[in-house]
């Protein structure tokens, strides 16, 4: 198929992918923007051998890193009244985050690379083997050494500020 028969086959499908996209964020806004976000990748893919399988494999893809976004953002209430061990926690947890950045930052370049694109930026093993050129159990491997060394400094910060 050419680019083009490729582009009006998905374009023809569009509401078939809108539904799967809404189906799984109930949001129309959220499903039109994967389905706008699958439709580009499809197309900048290049040669494909089954465009429309690509397409809903994306659409489900990007849909599952929406909801990865948005389960990591907590609503809070503006008229929410912050108590003094509410807003203790709040420092504890700001302090943490802190330690925890500070933690990654020591680590060597290529694992730190490694950790930001994989826990802060939600990149799956297989796409980051796909970046780097390494196998999906090296990418696992070096990310469980670099939980370790973090696990490893945390506790021995902790043990110093007790």
């Amino acid at each position: 198929m050419i680019k083009a028969e490729i582009r009006q086959l998905l374009v023809d499908h569009y509401l078939d992918f809108y539904t799967l996209a809404y189906s799984m964020l109930a949001n129309s806004d959220d499903a039109r923007d994967t389905v706008q976000e699958a439709l580009t990748r499809t197309l900048a893919k290049g040669r494909i051998d089954d465009p429309m399988n690509y397409c809903y494999q994306t659409v489900r893809n990007v849909a599952i890193d929406t909801m990865r976004y948005r389960s990591r953002i907590v609503p809070l209430d503006e008229n929410m009244d912050v108590g003094q061990e509410e807003q203790d926690d709040t420092d504890s947890y700001a302090r943490l985050l802190n330690l925890a950045a500070h933690l990654r930052d020591k680590l060597p370049s290529a694992l730190r690379a490694l950790v930001t694109l994989h826990y802060e930026k939600g990149i799956g093993y297989g796409e980051l083997a796909n970046l780097t050129g390494m196998s999906r159990m090296t990418i696992r491997r070096r990310l469980k050494e670099a939980q370790a060394k973090m696990h490893y400094e945390l506790k021995k910060e902790m043990e110093e500020t007790i």
